[in-house]
């Protein structure tokens, strides 16, 4: 059984038992009664006594449960929630942040693109005229080979 429940329970009191006399126009006792047996609270009731005036009496005795119970004690779960809630944030921040970078890099790349074949090919040019050069002289004469 969970702590709380236990807390819970533990401030709870027994409803006790009242003995009561209700006088009244037999309508008005029968009405009573009424309530208190459809409440689940009538524990018994003996047999009506008429007055010479009209009025009835009868005695009851019911659970009294008038007494408010303390609220059950509950563990709040605050600290789940604003934990999740900040993950969720931060992971949907990174999300957008990521995205909004990418973005910006392929409108960029976008915009300077004649920019950057220009410069690939300029590269690659010489890339492939340092490849292509050789240590021994083909028959031209350059100024490295000295002859």
């Amino acid at each position: 059984m969970p702590s709380t429940a236990r807390t819970a329970l533990a401030h709870r009191t027994r409803p006790t038992t009242l003995t009561r006399r209700v006088v009244g126009t037999p309508a008005e006792v029968a009405a009573a009664l009424t309530v208190l047996r459809e409440s689940g609270r009538l524990m018994f009731a003996d047999r009506p006594h008429q007055h010479a005036d009209g009025r009835v009496t009868v005695t009851v005795r019911f659970l009294d449960t008038t007494r408010t119970t303390p609220p059950p004690v509950r563990q709040l779960r605050h600290g789940r929630v604003i934990a999740a809630t900040a993950i969720t944030t931060t992971a949907l921040g990174t999300l957008a942040g990521i995205g909004y970078l990418a973005t910006q890099v392929a409108h960029t790349v976008q915009r300077n693109a004649p920019a950057i074949v220009g410069v690939a090919l300029v590269l690659l040019v010489l890339a492939v005229l340092l490849l292509r050069r050789k240590a021994t002289c083909d028959g031209l004469h350059c100024s490295g080979c000295q002859h």
